[in-house]
């Protein structure tokens, strides 16, 4: 295969990357994570991919000509992997704020939960009731 090939195909790659990285986003976004683990198994399988096709590029005979001849080429893919990867940087941090907004609900709901469940002894102490034992005949 030749260097345009491969750069075109990389390119390719690169394009799709992008957009599952755009459509992970976006399921973040809306909290549909159900629908992540069918994205992340092809973003796994693309990202294989590009370091097939970087492998390829790199043991070509023409390799010397990415530096001078394809030089607009190389840049604009590097461009284009930079931006991929601040798209899922983004998705990265956003996940993040998610889950931590996840955890800290738990804790305020499991933090009531307790609450309701305490009550005063003779001595004015708090002790938790114990609902699950049933009754003692």
């Amino acid at each position: 295969m030749n260097l345009d090939s491969l750069l075109t195909q990389q390119q390719a790659q690169l394009e799709r990357l992008l957009n599952i990285t755009e459509q992970e986003l976006e399921l973040i976004v809306q909290r549909k994570a159900l629908e992540l683990p069918p994205l992340t198994g092809q973003k796994q399988q693309l990202l294989a991919d590009i370091q097939d096709t970087d492998a390829s590029l790199c043991a070509h005979p023409d390799v010397a000509l990415l530096a001078s001849e394809y030089e607009p080429r190389v840049n604009e893919l590097r461009a284009l992997m930079s931006r991929c990867q601040e798209r899922n940087q983004v998705a990265e941090q956003v996940l993040e704020q998610s889950l931590a907004g996840t955890r800290q609900l738990a804790n305020i709901l499991s933090r009531l939960h307790e609450r309701q469940s305490m009550t005063y002894d003779q001595k004015g102490h708090t002790r938790g009731i114990n609902k699950g034992t049933g009754f003692k005949v």
